[in-house]
């Protein structure tokens, strides 16, 4: 009986000590007209978790204006703390809801509490405001720039007019140059190349170098096929691939590694070795050759 109780107190504890759930806190629940306000996410994570906070656009809500959003790292007693600050503000009094904010650690999801916030209205008090006597109209004599200002809107609309006509024919003689780089393949080719000559790496951006690296895979998905690639999380987006049989297994599994080590790099600060770095690159190349034809879709059902 003893020996059961310590099992069940050791996997308990086991559970404590690498839990992950995120820890969220709100700077203040009471502000003035356009004051900032800090919602503060917390993650304990190892080397080898996957965190995906939030992404936030311009608002939180209807109500609440994001000013900034800061993501850092610390690292503390062998555990590394990933944090994400949004910063916003409203600028309308009464008493708002901070909607919960969805995370992900390792593909499980977890929702930030939903904060209240009290915005205190503007106080005015115009008996203290000083009154003054209306003063006359005071003339001005007429300079040269006041004869040639009612004619300056005319001028501005032919070169408007100019700029128009010279864009119009630079375009009209480039068109037939400019048709092949439309198709999703060739433009995304293209970019992975003047990707992999950059010197991102050199320099230890691999942050930047996995941001663009997963933005030209997920933007050629999206031209190649048609549906909103660029807004899914990597997971989801996969899901979805496999759902539509675009891609065989292998291809998923590739897309997956490449999507993982990204996050990674962006959120975990993880440097990939150069031989990981290449071996990436050579993935998305592959993946955007074998897809750029007839999709895959087609060959399983007709296999089937």
């Amino acid at each position: 009986m003893k020996f059961k109780i310590f099992i069940v107190y050791f996997f308990i504890a086991a559970i404590l000590i690498h839990a992950q759930i995120p820890v969220s806190k709100i700077s203040t629940d009471y502000i003035k007209f356009g004051e900032p306000i800090v919602l503060k996410i917390t993650v304990k994570t190892g080397q080898k978790d996957t965190i995906i906070f939030p992404t936030i656009t311009d608002t939180l809500s209807e109500k609440f204006e994001v000013l900034r959003q800061k993501k850092d790292t610390l690292r503390k007693n062998n555990s590394i703390f990933i944090s994400d600050s949004i910063i916003f503000s409203a600028y309308e009094e009464g008493t708002f809801s901070v909607p919960p904010q969805r995370i992900l650690v390792n593909s499980k999801e977890y929702f930030t509490p939903s904060y209240k916030v009290t915005v205190a209205p503007v106080v005015t008090d115009s008996v203290k405001t000083p009154l003054f006597d209306i003063k006359s109209i005071v003339q001005i004599p007429k300079n040269v720039w006041d004869y040639i200002q009612p004619y300056l809107g005319y001028v501005l609309i032919l070169l408007v007019i100019l700029v128009c006509v010279i864009i119009y024919l630079i375009r009209r003689k480039n068109k037939k140059s400019e048709t092949h780089k439309s198709e999703p393949d060739v433009l995304a080719i293209k970019r992975l190349k003047k990707l992999k000559k950059s010197d991102y790496i050199a320099k230890d951006l691999y942050k930047k170098y996995y941001s663009e690296l997963t933005s030209i895979i997920k933007e050629y998905m999206e031209a190649r096929w048609n549906f909103p690639a660029t807004k899914l999380l990597s997971d989801d987006l996969l899901e979805y691939l496999k759902k539509e049989k675009w891609i065989d297994e292998n291809e998923i599994e590739n897309l997956s590694v490449i999507f993982k080590i990204s996050d990674l790099a962006k959120f975990a600060k993880y440097k990939p070795t150069p031989e990981e770095t290449k071996l990436h690159m050579e993935k998305a190349i592959n993946f955007i050759n074998l897809t750029k034809t007839d999709s895959p879709k087609i060959k399983l059902q007709d296999e089937s």
